[in-house]
């Protein structure tokens, strides 16, 4: 289900107003804090209640990092099941789940902000250095980065 939701998307610009509205069906409250860094986003899915993502206030001030993070935390209504929050590791297994969640979370995102397609036709255009790919996709320079592995990967 997760990756489809992306073929749906993937043609579409996925502005932050496209983001919104995948929130608003899926039913996904969105909450501003002030956060303590490095937490700039945390998507919470307690049963019975909405989901919520809450999102770092000093995002407001930056575009790019607030359309991954943002895209992030849907990664993870999408492809994590329960609750997702920071706590204590009792176990090297611990630590591995969260990992896993956090990966296929930033894939996500990743795949969500920067479609396959429409990357390889801007590399083939010539646009071939991290700063003007992640320019032209409107993400942050670590998320094309991640996104570009992602490419060799496949």
């Amino acid at each position: 289900m997760a990756f489809d939701i992306l073929r749906l998307f993937a043609t579409r610009g996925n502005t932050m107003l496209e983001m919104y509205k995948i929130a608003e069906r899926e039913n996904i409250d969105i909450e501003w804090q002030d956060f303590i860094p490095p937490v700039r986003g945390i998507y919470w899915a307690p049963t019975g209640i909405p989901p919520v993502i809450w999102l770092d206030k000093s995002l407001e001030h930056n575009h790019r990092l607030l359309r991954c993070v943002m895209a992030e935390e849907l990664g993870h209504h999408f492809t994590t099941a329960g609750n997702c929050l920071c706590r204590t590791y009792f176990n090297y297994r611990d630590r591995l789940n969260v990992s896993r969640a956090e990966y296929r979370a930033l894939r996500w995102a990743a795949e969500y902000l920067i479609p396959k397609r429409r990357l390889q036709k801007a590399l083939r255009a010539g646009n071939d250095t991290l700063w003007g790919l992640a320019e032209l996709f409107d993400v942050t320079e670590e998320m094309m980065k991640f996104r570009l592995g992602l490419m060799k990967c496949t």
